[in-house]
């Protein structure tokens, strides 16, 4: 992910990697994704989530929460236009999202006071405010752990790569990231899943028996076994996932039928919600597509010409599509950035962040459509007295569509008993 004002490069998780060459890599980081799956605090209403990560920040106000009354100071530069979703506009350069508004529900007034990227990220990744105290982990990892899905594929994908982590945990729990997106006529390689030119199935599973060989010989000399037997079990998962042509099957986009394909821009944003929904269909938990850029300082609104058509184009065409095959009612999709941004027109033609105000789509996964939840005032800078909701709240019912009680009590590396999202509350609006 790049493109942040104040972006700080980090350390890479280390991602699964061909068994053939350590034995362990992706072993290890499967050594503790194991755990026994809760029962479902409700009703479930869907079994996957597809979240559409508009990194950076995009402006409310020149995208879905338009002021075209406001003062010349605030309300930009672009038109708005009238949605199928009454009382809803538009910025002019979203038709598409506006012709499908009525089959979506857009929460506006979501507010935090989280103002940096990382700290804002790690807030609408987790559904809790960052702190030092506690590193929540993100909605993928506790999927992950809570519906584990077929061993053969990875639970958690990013597409094509986030900062969002595992944290008290573990790296275990962290998100597979392709580091690539497709390209339409080019065969996709995949860091853990492709394998490598040279390497066969045949030549991995020699290898596998050259491990359970050492293991073997090892046990001869070792009184408890016990960490040996969860490398195996481990290193058997990983063994599934490399070896599995099911595996390689639901990363090939290739594979889609023409009438999917031709859904889907052969730019960076199409491409990724192309294979996003591939995953989905083929079993994956929670996949995420980060789509970089929205951080305007400068230029806002030249770059977000450059942004929205994209956006407008893969998000409606990844529902298209998800519709098609029957997948929409089962998968939660979401759409939103960390924050907003400022109101006020900087000198430089920039808005800067504003984490007071900010919007999020939600639809599929038993989500009520055609609704407006939350509102802002007159000029777009606070959310209205009745309706502000938190990030938490977010958290909260992402939770409780998939049937996990966000109260449920987690435990950190230190023995601290900690609830997933202890300070949400569901949002009853959305599924009533």
């Amino acid at each position: 992910m790049t493109g942040y004002c104040d972006r700080i490069r980090r350390r890479d998780m280390v991602q699964a990697g061909v068994l053939g060459l350590t034995g362990l890599t992706l072993a290890d980081s499967l050594r503790i994704a194991h755990a026994e799956s809760a029962a479902p605090a409700g009703e479930v209403t869907a079994d996957s989530v597809l979240f559409v990560n508009l990194a950076g920040g995009p402006s409310h106000l020149d995208t879905l929460d338009m002021k075209p009354d406001g003062p010349a100071e605030t309300r930009g530069e672009f038109k708005s236009i009238q949605t199928k979703l009454p009382g809803l506009l538009a910025c002019e350069y979203l038709p598409r999202t506006a012709a499908i508004a009525n089959q979506f529900t857009l929460l506006r007034g979501i507010s935090h006071t989280t103002g940096d990227h990382p700290q804002g990220q790690a807030y609408i990744a987790t559904g809790n405010r960052p702190g030092p105290a506690v590193k929540y982990p993100s909605y993928g990892s506790v999927i992950m752990n809570e519906r584990p899905g077929d061993p053969d594929l990875p639970p958690y994908v990013a597409i094509p790569q986030t900062e969002w982590n595992a944290g008290y945990m573990g790296d275990a729990f962290s998100p597979f990231k392709t580091n690539a997106v497709p390209k339409p006529g080019e065969p996709f390689s995949v860091r853990g899943i492709t394998l490598p030119q040279g390497i066969t199935v045949e030549k991995v599973a020699r290898r596998e028996s050259l491990l359970k060989d050492i293991n073997a010989r090892f046990r001869q000399t070792e009184a408890s076994s016990q960490l040996l037997d969860a490398l195996d079990t481990f290193g058997q998962q990983a063994y599934s996932m490399i070896t599995s042509s099911r595996t390689r099957a639901a990363f090939d986009v290739s594979q889609e039928p023409e009438s999917i394909r031709k859904l889907f821009d052969a730019d960076e944003p199409g491409q990724s919600m192309l294979l996003a929904v591939r995953l989905i269909e083929s079993g994956v938990r929670f996949v995420t597509v980060t789509n970089t850029g929205w951080d305007t300082h400068l230029d806002n609104f030249d770059g977000h010409r450059k942004l929205i058509p994209p956006l407008d184009a893969a998000f409606t065409a990844g529902l298209t599509a998800m519709r098609e095959k029957g997948l929409l009612e089962r998968t939660l999709v979401i759409v939103m950035g960390e924050f907003g941004r400022t109101p006020k027109i900087n000198q430089n033609v920039g808005r800067d962040h504003y984490p007071r105000v900010n919007w999020c789509i939600m639809t599929g996964g038993g989500i009520r459509p055609g609704q407006l939840i939350g509102s802002t005032d007159a000029g777009g800078e606070s959310p209205s007295d009745d309706t502000e909701i938190h990030p938490d709240d977010l958290g909260a019912s992402i939770f409780h569509a998939l049937g996990i009680d966000h109260h449920k009590e987690y435990y950190t590396r230190t023995s601290r008993p900690v609830s997933l999202v202890p300070n949400g509350r569901v949002i009853a609006e959305l599924f009533s």
